[in-house]
């Protein structure tokens, strides 16, 4: 009850000061080898804007207008350029996750309990909310098991899930508890995680006006991904790893973004 009665009193503190969080709350939840990137970035980011580079494989860093930088799905091996905030880790897979983490960063959120509960996130820093939505909550046997989960990402008035190493189509209660989405980091392998078939039906689910792929998988993967995509959604490729969006820029009809990295 506590923890509930803090969640709330925290989000009505938050916008009583102002803070630019999206309108993405949950809908029907309870409170709750890899290429470098250029991350040195001088220029701050613009009002009403956030700051997407993509790192490589599962990773990016999302930084807001008041200096928040979150990095998904650090695994230690990164050759990162400034150091985040805080970082999220989907899944316990030995590309999404480290135990190495050190001093320098003060916020880590597993996708999963390392006591073998659920894993539950509903941190604010600044003008960012960082929340998820467990996922992959049952092995083969049908029993609870520590297992994977979506992040939400929320500044500017952008609603951002990492869809991670997703292995199935969402529940009722898992796309209600998601609400809007804006933006989707979506796994693009075609078998780690889902089939593009099955990554298709989720992407239907969640509704997304922008669609950038990650966790391209192996040789041919992209253009398999492409040829399915291209008769759903028009596919653009940026000519940087890293872009600035506000809910203004977001296309009205849904679009693939791919960022220059992997």
């Amino acid at each position: 009850m506590k923890s509930q009665f803090t969640a709330v009193f925290g989000l009505a503190f938050w916008f009583a000061m102002g803070q630019a969080f999206a309108t993405c709350f949950p809908i029907a939840a309870k409170p709750l080898p890899v290429v470098r990137a250029s991350l040195g970035q001088t220029a701050a980011v613009p009002a009403e804007h956030i700051r997407i580079t993509y790192v490589g494989h599962a990773s990016f860093m999302i930084e807001s207008a008041e200096g928040v930088k979150a990095l998904t799905d650090y695994n230690g091996y990164l050759p990162l350029d400034t150091i985040p905030d805080l970082v999220t880790m989907n899944n316990s897979h030995d590309s999404h996750y480290t135990d190495f983490i050190g001093d320098s960063i003060k916020n880590v959120l597993r996708g999963w309990d390392p006591k073998g509960g659920i894993a539950r996130h509903n941190l604010f820093l600044k003008d960012m909310r960082i929340r998820n939505v467990p996922t992959n909550l049952t092995d083969i046997t049908g029993q609870m098991a520590n297992g994977n989960s979506m992040f939400v990402f929320e500044s500017a008035d952008l609603c951002v899930v990492h869809i991670s190493h997703l292995h199935h189509v969402l529940s009722k209660q898992q796309l209600g508890a998601l609400g809007r989405i804006d933006i989707a980091f979506a796994p693009i392998d075609g078998f780690m995680t889902m089939s593009h078939s099955e990554l298709f039906r989720v992407l239907a689910q969640i509704r997304p006006k922008l669609i950038i792929p990650m966790h391209y998988g192996w040789y041919g993967a992209v253009e398999e991904f492409v040829q399915k995509a291209k008769a759903l959604y028009p596919i653009r490729t940026h000519d940087r790893d890293t872009i600035d969006i506000s809910l203004a820029k977001v296309p009205r009809r849904t679009e693939v973004l791919f960022l220059k990295g992997e």
